[in-house]
Order: C-alpha cells, then structure tokens, then sequence
C-alpha cells in the first residue's frame, strides 16, 4: 500500500515512503530488486559512493531537474532539510527513489541497484552536511551577536522564536558547512532560495512596498511585507515591480568584526535541533 501526502504549502511532494505489501501492489512496470529489498542499510555509502551519486544526480538520474543540483528544491522537494516525511531511512530512501512516487512529479528510476544506492548516499549527505565540522568559534558569543548586532532574529526562527522573513534555522548547522554559514552572512545573496526572494512593488497611487514574493501570475502579485503582513496587488494597478536586490538580508562582511563572525558562525552551526 502507498501511502502519498503533500507538504503543506508546498506545489510538490517530499520523498515518501513507499511500503510495498505485495508483488501485486507494485506499480506497473516496476520491479523492487531483492538485493534491495535484503539490505536494511547502504552496502555503498563511501565518499566516493556519494560522489558518484552526486553526478547521476545532476546528470543521467535527472533528479536536478527538479530539486536542483545543490538539493534545495524548486519544483521538488529541498533535500538539503535532513527531513523525510515517511522515512528516511536507507531502504526507505531507496525504495522511494527505486519506485517513485505514483501521482506526483517523480518517476521511477531504472538502472543498477549500486546506483541507487549511491543515489542515497548523496541524498543523505546533503541534510547532515555540518554534523561532522566543529567551528572554532564561541556558541554562546555568537548567539549574542544573533540576537542583538546582527538582528537576525528579526527574520530568522529558532525554534518557537523569531521572524519569518527568512529562512527557519532551527536546523541549520546539521544541513550547512561552515564555509556555507559563512557564505550566507558575508553574501547573502549566493545562494538565496527561490521563496526567499524579494521583490519591490510600487502601486499606481505612488505607495511602495518591498516584501518576500510568494506567488505570481500574470494577473496578480502576492508578496509578504517586512512586517509579515500578506498583500495582493492587482497588475493592472500597480506602476512597477522591481527585482534588483533579490535578498532582504543585507551583507555582514564590514559590520562583524572577525570574532563576531566567527562566533556566529559557531552559533549557526550548533543550532541542529531534533534528529
């Protein structure tokens, strides 16, 4: 039996678990191996391995064309969040890539059963890709820095707290190198998610309002301001949209001193919530 629901919110399906029963129960045209069926764990989740599964991905797997070749999503699932609804385990991850997901976007994918399996090891290693690096920096100082130099707090959750302007970082330091952590405070605008991205609407009447674009068509533009408040505005109503400064989240490289930096980086990565 298959068992499929969406991510609230979202226009496409996490990867699921796909809990076949019996052979009757099997899509059409495919076939779960038993050497897949056999191993509860990944007989190929070497560094190589991962590599490997990293370049099918973005390339004869087809599996960027939806959750782009960094993993953080777009038309499918963000990989990069560690987080599979109906499991995430190897098998379950291999299933699930193996059979697809029936009634969604994702097909499923042929070829060797090695192949797969490097396939998960990728997968994996982009939601934990901080578990293993340890900053040099001072959680606690940087937390500090967090709430009150840098007023990320303003944007940014933790936990039950904080702005939802900006992306959840609750998890953030089991997903995210420090060279990446780094990377986003200096330049936030390197690797931006595409429903973080901010637009800049001036109406008819002259009133100017700069938010998080949500959704769009050729009618209308929904965007949330920097208060949180939702706005609509319709097209025909509106004089310009402005999309030059793609990022709300200014750069910290010249307002941080080193340590504080530092320190925030150390924060960020601690910041790895409930496995």
């Amino acid at each position: 039996m298959t068992l499929l629901f969406p991510l609230a919110g979202a226009g496409c399906f996490a990867l699921a678990l796909t809990a076949v029963v019996s052979a009757q129960e099997v899509p059409a045209g495919v076939v779960v191996p038993r050497a897949a069926a056999a191993a509860q764990t990944n007989p190929f989740d070497t560094a190589r391995d991962a590599e490997l599964g990293r370049a099918t991905f973005v390339t004869s797997g087809g599996c960027s064309y939806c959750h782009a070749n960094d993993g953080t999503g777009g038309r499918g699932a963000n990989l990069t969040l560690g987080e599979y609804r109906f499991g995430g385990s190897d098998l379950q991850l291999f299933e699930t890539i193996r059979n697809g997901i029936p009634g969604s976007d994702m097909p499923p994918t042929g070829g060797p059963d090695e192949d797969i399996w490097r396939l998960v090891a990728f997968v994996k290693r982009l939601g934990s890709q901080g578990l293993s690096e340890k900053a040099p920096g001072d959680p606690a100082a940087g937390r500090i820095v967090f709430e009150t130099k840098g007023g990320c707090k303003a944007c940014h959750t933790v936990g039950p707290d904080g702005g939802i302007l900006g992306p959840d970082l609750t998890r953030v330091g089991r997903r995210r190198s420090l060279q990446f952590l780094e990377e986003s405070i200096v330049n936030p605008e390197a690797d931006l998610p595409l429903n973080y991205r901010a637009v800049q609407v001036t109406t008819a009447s002259g009133e100017t309002v700069t938010g998080i674009r949500l959704n769009e068509d050729d009618i209308s533009i929904q965007l949330r301001d920097r208060n949180g408040n939702l706005r609509a505005f319709l097209k025909d109503k509106v004089k310009q949209i402005r999309r030059d400064q793609p990022s709300l989240m200014p750069a910290y490289g010249s307002v941080l001193s080193k340590k504080e930096m530092e320190d925030l980086v150390a924060y960020l990565s601690s910041l790895r919530g409930t496995p």
